[in-house]
């Protein structure tokens, strides 16, 4: 057997049977890589220290925990409580109209943090008491939670987006965020129209549409809505990068919490967030280092080049190739976290797009959309165990048919998607 093919089994079956014994997924990576690399190569062991210390080694990653931090101020800072009532009053009249609160808030949460996990904990436990005491089923609210936050990697900016481009190399982390945009509103809409049909069955008490309530809440909440104006005017006007705009948030959450809406003390909230958020953070950096060791291994082994070939030896067409993905994507999510999939994936995947005449913005977009799904999906997604975690219920009561409704409704958008590429296009080169 072709070598290569065997340091491929090699590798995936290492980090699968890692995954099985319960292995944390970075250990789980760097495992995959590290065996192969002593047993089969001629590859120098000292190769994945300095792989360790060259993955963390760029300017690019410093946005991460800036935009984490960000969120941590906002939502100390009385941010959710704000767009909450905000959504409420634009879409708190529609059948199903808490539940539809939820997808929009989660949307505009997605917005300052760029985290699924922050996402759900900050809004998660506003939305999911209302709910039930609003009259909805516990196992609904349940799943409306949890596939609500996977919004905040959509929305921009989005911190999967961030892993995108590193992996894929020159992409402007930009255009992608600004790629995002109506990608998250289409499925906070597509989602939305399940809420709505629940709502219209089960809810029968709604409020009324008020638009002195809407006036008064958009002005409390205008300056949380006014961050991703400020991120993303920053970086396509030029006057500083993605990861400068990551620190002008830190700056901005601070202002805002603290003197604008007074719900923020520097002495007893902001070391507890930083704490957080660093732990959070150095979560992350693992990920990425073992990432980064099993993504060296596969590229130096000509294994995307070996999967190229053979996706390429039935899949003739465009669209054949979106199936495969989307197939191959789902897959993936449903097994590893949103950051090491697409580490993993994306040097395998974006070098095939010019043989399909595909671009690499939408098709990043399209990989958080459909990596996004997989964090609502059983065993490893992440989203249920934090809804479980805020709700003080055991993830097998997240899983539920109203789960995987709103996943194929997800999966619906995410086929428009890759075959409506201009959709993600559109803003991009607009503001170009």
């Amino acid at each position: 057997m072709n070598g290569a093919v065997m340091i491929s089994i090699a590798l995936f079956g290492t980090l699968l049977v890692s995954i099985i014994l319960g292995l944390p997924i970075a250990v789980a990576l760097i495992l995959g890589g590290a065996l192969p690399l002593l047993t089969m190569t001629d590859l120098p062991l000292t190769m994945i220290s300095q792989k360790l210390y060259a993955s963390l080694d760029t300017f690019t990653l410093l946005a991460v925990p800036f935009f984490i931090l960000s969120g941590g101020i906002m939502a100390r800072g009385g941010v959710s409580q704000r767009l909450v009532r905000f959504a409420n009053s634009l879409v708190g009249w529609m059948p199903g109209g808490l539940a539809v609160v939820t997808f929009v808030v989660c949307a505009f949460f997605g917005a300052i943090c760029g985290s699924s996990s922050a996402t759900i904990a900050a809004i998660g436990v506003i939305m999911y008491p209302a709910l039930l005491e609003a009259g909805y089923d516990k196992k609904f609210a349940l799943a409306t939670v949890a596939s609500a936050g996977w919004l905040g990697v959509i929305i921009p900016p989005s911190i999967p987006m961030i892993m995108f481009a590193l992996s894929a190399g020159s992409v402007s982390i930009g255009d992608l965020f600004m790629g995002g945009f109506i990608p998250g509103i289409m499925l906070t809409a597509i989602m939305s129209v399940y809420a709505v049909i629940y709502g219209k069955r089960h809810i029968k008490a709604r409020q009324k549409f008020d638009i002195k309530e809407v006036g008064k809440s958009f002005v409390d909440a205008i300056w949380a809505l006014g961050m991703p104006i400020i991120i993303l005017g920053g970086i396509y006007s030029g006057v500083f990068t993605a990861t400068e705009s990551a620190a002008i948030a830190v700056v901005y959450g601070l202002i805002v919490s603290i003197f604008i809406y007074r719900n923020f003390s520097i002495k007893k909230d902001l070391m507890p967030i930083i704490k957080a958020s660093a732990v959070t953070t150095s979560v992350l950096m693992f990920i990425i280092v073992g990432a980064t060791v099993f993504s060296y291994i596969m590229t130096v082994q000509r294994i995307p080049a070996i999967v190229a070939e053979w996706i390429t030896s039935f899949a003739d067409t465009r669209m054949q190739f979106i199936a495969v993905t989307i197939v191959i994507i789902l897959i993936v999510g449903t097994f590893m976290e949103t950051a090491p999939a697409m580490m993993v994936m994306a040097p395998i995947l974006v070098p095939m797009l010019g043989q399909y005449g595909m671009h690499v913005v939408p098709y990043g977009v399209c990989m958080a959309v459909g990596l996004g799904i997989g964090m609502v999906t059983p065993p490893v997604g992440v989203n249920l165990y934090i809804t479980a975690s805020i709700s003080e219920e055991s993830p097998q009561r997240v899983i539920n048919k109203h789960l995987f409704i709103y996943a194929l409704l997800a999966l619906i958008g995410l086929i428009i998607l890759y075959s409506f590429p201009g959709i993600i296009e559109f803003l991009p080169g607009t503001m170009h």
